[in-house]
């Protein structure tokens, strides 16, 4: 049940006056309280080692990821030199190689002014549950002037995604109760931007389920800036906090490719690809003549050294997208140095997010939480791989979304992309170097429904895309789906819905303000050395709990032959699909509007139109 926060103006002064209250029953007496430790959060390093196997973890993570808010609350500037950890100085935890990395954002306070300290360990001295005592030094005087003493735990209470809408003004923020006892949620606050509406979804989380936030904020907020969420709740009649931050830009899902060539542009944008990679400079031939004709956005390339004049040329480009600051640097490239690259971007160009792609899920957790977007490449079929496979031309299909969601889960609240596997010509399965129709859309499947908020096929090779031109039209099939269903998963998190389905039917289950989505996969196949034959899957019935705040009107799936109707049923607050035939895999949305299913019907025809179009 949505409800209206009437008193929004209250808010921030409620925001103020719990966090005081709580911060301060915290700060030690070591050279004054000028510095108020407002909150300490954690997250335990995490992969998945037991479907999974990476053959090579150099130093295995024991640590996990410690962030730190603080505000100055003296009415004097405080300009802060170093942190202690443990009664030790910052030195000595990233001399010793405690530390993967860490970054203070604002060390410079006036009075009132806040910042937070990331730091990725990787020692046990950071693991789960160790004590952990934090202190900030001034530069001035070289003494404490605030600090705290906690143990490292994770709240079972976490702000999953922050997501930042068009126009930049209205945020959402998903909520996950990932404990055991029902909680109620109380305010939510951006820190420094007072909010003029705030929607819930639902404030009753049963332990397990999700919400989601709507803020209308005052004033919109500025590129780059970061966004400070702050969440209060009450667990057993006590009332908490958690924090999560991102930086601020507008979220978009991109549909893209690495390679595009004069000859393919307009053959790229009939299978619906919006994104490429392209660096260079703004007056160069491709964004003076083929942005304004084909209108695709980039991923630009860096360099490493950074190319200053690139980044300089091309900052505030309506085309650009994100920098992309480094390709798989999780191979050879130690994490400290990934974040000078990364900083160093952000100082030349605050219009736009950075972003790395990574491809070990044992190192996800040292790198993902650097740039603003990270990404991961996986390939179950015929590709090189980091993990060990069980045949060299293959291995299980649901491998990439395991990498998924690894990658997921080392960088919360932020957005996460994936490049899915389609048209790239390797030879370790020489029969069909590249993936089956329904090679490619299985893992599509699995990588949406683990929460990706875009997708960059990787890749089109033209002649091998025209020796393969079924696995071609598969693109541009899915691509139409994704079109349709974009807005959907940008706006959507993975959730609990206590699934009941046939055996070897994976069912990813996700939900956002107004729709719950179901992205169905068949598993049941085998691995092949020319192609993975699917057993057909008859009359599939799939059986879930929708959220509290979803009220379907309609259900439809969505498919690269269409949108139909799929027939269902409302018990209580369970849901009971049924999908038809299931070869591969489906789409299925359930929304709260009756009228969603024609808007898609209208949709899907004009994106057939573009499919012939002249550019």
């Amino acid at each position: 049940m949505r409800r209206r926060l009437v008193n929004s103006h209250l808010v921030p002064f409620l925001f103020c006056l719990l966090t005081a209250g709580a911060a301060f029953s915290q700060t030690l007496q070591a050279g004054g309280n000028r510095v108020r430790i407002d909150y300490v959060g954690y997250r335990a390093a995490r992969c998945n080692t037991t479907d999974i196997v990476e053959p090579q973890n150099e130093r295995p993570n024991q640590g996990g990821l410690v962030h730190v808010y603080y505000t100055n609350v003296s009415d004097k500037p405080v300009r802060l030199a170093f942190w202690r950890g443990n009664g030790e100085d910052e030195s000595h935890w990233l001399l010793g190689g405690s530390l993967a990395w860490h970054r203070a954002w604002n060390t410079s306070l006036d009075p009132g002014e806040s910042g937070i300290l990331e730091i990725n360990a990787v020692s046990p001295e950071f693991g789960p549950g160790k004590p952990f005592s934090f202190s900030w030094v001034d530069r001035e005087t070289w003494r404490p002037v605030g600090g705290t003493k906690t143990d490292l735990v994770e709240s079972p209470m976490q702000i999953a995604f922050i997501r930042v809408m068009a126009g930049m003004r209205d945020v959402e923020v998903h909520v996950r109760n990932g404990g055991d006892k029902d909680v109620r949620l109380e305010t939510v606050a951006v820190m420094r931007h007072p909010a003029e509406e705030v929607l819930w979804a639902d404030q009753k989380l049963d332990a397990g389920s999700n919400s989601i936030a709507r803020l209308r904020l005052k004033e919109p907020l500025q590129p780059s800036e970061y966004v400070v969420v702050r969440l209060n709740y009450v667990s057993g009649g006590e009332t908490r906090s958690v924090y999560a931050h991102r930086r601020a830009f507008e979220d978009d899902f991109p549909i893209g490719v690495w390679t595009a060539r004069p000859e393919t542009y307009q053959l790229l944008r009939r299978l619906h690809v919006d994104t490429v990679v392209e660096g260079g400079t703004a007056d160069n031939e491709f964004y003076s003549q083929a942005v304004p004709r084909y209108g695709f956005r980039t991923i630009a390339f860096t360099g490493m050294p950074v190319n200053v004049d690139s980044v300089r040329s091309l900052s505030g480009h309506p085309a650009l997208r994100t920098w992309m600051v480094r390709d798989e640097p999780d191979w050879s490239i130690e994490p400290n140095i990934m974040l000078f690259v990364d900083d160093t971007v952000r100082q030349y160009d605050r219009t736009k997010p950075t972003f790395i792609t990574l491809c070990r899920n044992v190192k996800f957790f040292e790198y993902a939480s650097i740039c603003d977007i990270p990404c991961m490449d996986h390939y179950s079929v015929t590709a090189p791989s980091s993990s060990k496979w069980p045949h060299p031309y293959g291995t299980r299909l649901e491998e990439t979304a395991i990498y998924t969601e690894d990658l997921k889960a080392a960088s919360e609240p932020k957005p996460i992309w994936v490049w899915s596997q389609a048209i790239a010509d390797w030879d370790q399965r020489p029969r069909r170097p590249v993936p089956t129709p329904d090679e490619l859309a299985a893992q599509l499947l699995l990588n949406l429904g683990r929460g990706a908020k875009g997708i960059i096929w990787f890749n089109y090779d033209h002649k091998v895309g025209e020796k393969f031109q079924d696995t071609r039209q598969a693109m541009q099939g899915w691509g139409r789906v994704m079109r349709l269903a974009r807005a959907s998963f940008l706006g959507s998190e993975p959730y609990d819905a206590r699934v009941k389905a046939p055996d070897k039917i994976d069912v990813a289950t996700l939900a956002s303000w107004d729709t719950a989505i179901l992205c169905i996969t068949n598993l049941d196949y085998e691995i092949h050395p020319e192609a993975y034959p699917f057993k057909l899957r008859e009359n599939v019935r799939i059986e879930f709990a929708l959220p509290a705040w979803i009220d379907p009107k309609c259900a439809v799936a969505i498919e690269p032959g269409g949108v139909r109707d799929v027939p269902f049923k409302i018990r209580g607050n369970r849901a009971t699909v049924e999908t038809g035939d299931i070869k591969v895999g489906t789409l299925i949305l359930l929304h709260n509007n009756a009228a969603f299913p024609a808007d898609l019907q209208t949709q899907y025809q004009a994106i057939l139109q573009d499919e012939s179009k002249e550019y």
